[in-house]
């Protein structure tokens, strides 16, 4: 077992190293407005669902608000 881990844990570093240097294409301009558009569409949801007290659903939705906001300050903001 401890080979297995410690083969596991090599292939991870990796293989995120390799991808760690990769270089990261920006998005078209139309990509970019829809996940721009998507962002403050779940930030609409979450306010919602947390003015019902769906504490869960308000969360989820931030958190996919977040994500979206991750991904465009990545691809989109260059």
């Amino acid at each position: 077992i401890m080979k297995f881990i410690t083969s596991f844990v090599i292939c991870l570093v990796v293989t995120n190293t390799a991808l760690a240097s990769k270089e990261i294409e920006p998005y078209s301009q139309e990509s970019c407005q829809e996940i721009y558009g998507a962002i403050g569409t779940f930030l609409y949801l979450a306010d919602i669902q947390w003015k019902q007290n769906n504490e869960e659903k308000a969360t989820l939705y931030s958190t996919a608000s977040a994500n979206y906001a991750t991904i465009y300050e990545t691809v989109c903001r260059k």
